[in-house]
């Protein structure tokens, strides 16, 4: 059984573990970045971190924020998905995705954006997903979104 929750502080150290294997860095290299739980707690108290758990073990995250935009009063910026490798491509990110886009129309947010290189493979993942990419230096990808 696959559930989707708001992250929890007990969650910090496995969502540094599945950023860690998700990309490829060495273990626990997030042990060395001292603010990664202030960053996790933060996109908490904005309600939109999330975590995808399989048979208890938390298998993927997206972490996002509010931010302001000049056109669309607030925009919801995803800072990081990740899912485990050996639950990739199950449609767990895309639940993810789903769940942070179903949380900012709820809050009356029109935009969801996130960062990616378009050589990677997650830039095809995110525009089969309907993200967009803004061809600035910056490599954003928009999504607007409709209300339900």
């Amino acid at each position: 059984m696959v559930n989707i929750r708001e992250a929890e502080e007990n969650d910090i150290r496995a969502i540094g573990h599945i950023y860690t294997r998700a990309f490829g860095h060495t273990e626990e290299v997030i042990s060395y970045f001292s603010g990664f739980g202030e960053y996790v707690r933060f996109c908490m108290k904005q309600h939109y971190a999330f975590v995808v758990e399989k048979k208890s073990e938390i298998c993927g995250v997206i972490l996002g924020y509010e931010k302001p935009d000049m056109i669309n009063g607030k925009s919801v910026y995803i800072e990081l998905l990740a899912v485990l490798p050996e639950y990739q491509g199950k449609g767990f990110g895309k639940a993810l995705i789903e769940k942070i886009e179903n949380a900012a129309v709820y809050n009356g947010i029109k935009e969801v954006s996130l960062r990616t290189g378009c050589y990677m493979d997650a830039f095809h993942i995110y525009y089969h997903l309907g993200f967009r990419d803004t061809r600035d230096d910056q490599r954003y990808m928009v999504k607007h979104l409709k209300k339900c």
